[in-house]
């Protein structure tokens, strides 16, 4: 026959697990939605990043513009010198320079043509790279919305846990609830009362004395562990 105080402690006890249980939650909650956060940062960053190659072969692109630009305005500059020179040495120096730069002119075009090419080659991939970047970015915000809106539900539920713990201790003989209090302020973890089992406490399952083992098919009294000191009974 069991302990009708054993009885009504495990009522007790289980009021306490579902309560840490939620306390637990609880507290894991502000550290689930930092984590997210990095996530989202480290996305972001991301994007940045992929964003940053572009630009910069954008920039190379206006920096080759604007030396072919350069580079005709000095062709022009010595075509108009050609029109006003009289000797034949400065008109071909004129000219060399001329075709030098023209040379130039059509290297700095194949060079921007090429880098057209990777710069479209680059959009295409940023856009590709962005997209699901982006998506991930939305699953972990949503994964966000489903944290904080738990957040709230356990945070409802807890006050009437609470008031469940309370309700549970009304009737407890005072000397096992005093017992119980003590044993679950010393364990680390639930559970405090367990039955005895082949001769094993179910909470640290070692084997207790046999003279625990007699003992705790008694009523009315509290009886031990005698490993883990946790509240026994058969």
């Amino acid at each position: 026959m069991l302990d009708p105080q054993i009885e009504k402690l495990l009522k007790v006890q289980s009021r306490d697990v579902h309560l840490l249980k939620i306390e637990q939650d609880l507290q894991r909650i502000p550290n689930e939605l930092s984590s997210l956060k990095e996530k989202i940062s480290a996305e972001e960053v991301n994007i940045e990043g992929a964003k940053k190659s572009l630009i910069e072969k954008e920039l190379s692109r206006a920096e080759l513009d604007a030396k072919v630009k350069d580079q005709e305005a000095s062709i022009n500059r010595f075509r108009t010198q050609q029109l006003e020179v009289k000797k034949n040495d400065e008109y071909r120096a004129l000219t060399q320079q001329i075709e030098q730069l023209e040379m130039n002119v059509s290297s700095l075009e194949e060079a921007e043509i090429k880098l057209m090419i990777d710069i479209d080659l680059e959009h295409e991939k940023f856009e590709d790279d962005k997209a699901i970047i982006e998506s991930r970015i939305f699953d972990l915000k949503r994964l966000m919305d489903v944290h904080l809106e738990r957040e709230n539900v356990l945070q409802d539920s807890l006050d009437k846990a609470k008031q469940e713990c309370f309700e549970a201790r009304d009737g407890v003989n005072e000397v096992f609830l005093n017992h119980y209090e003590r044993i679950r302020k010393l364990t680390k973890r639930p559970p405090y009362v367990v039955p005895i089992v082949n001769q094993k406490c179910e909470g640290c399952h070692l084997r207790v004395s046999n003279e625990v083992a007699r003992s705790a098919r008694e009523v009315g009294e509290p009886h031990f562990c005698d490993q883990c000191a946790r509240l026994v009974y058969v």
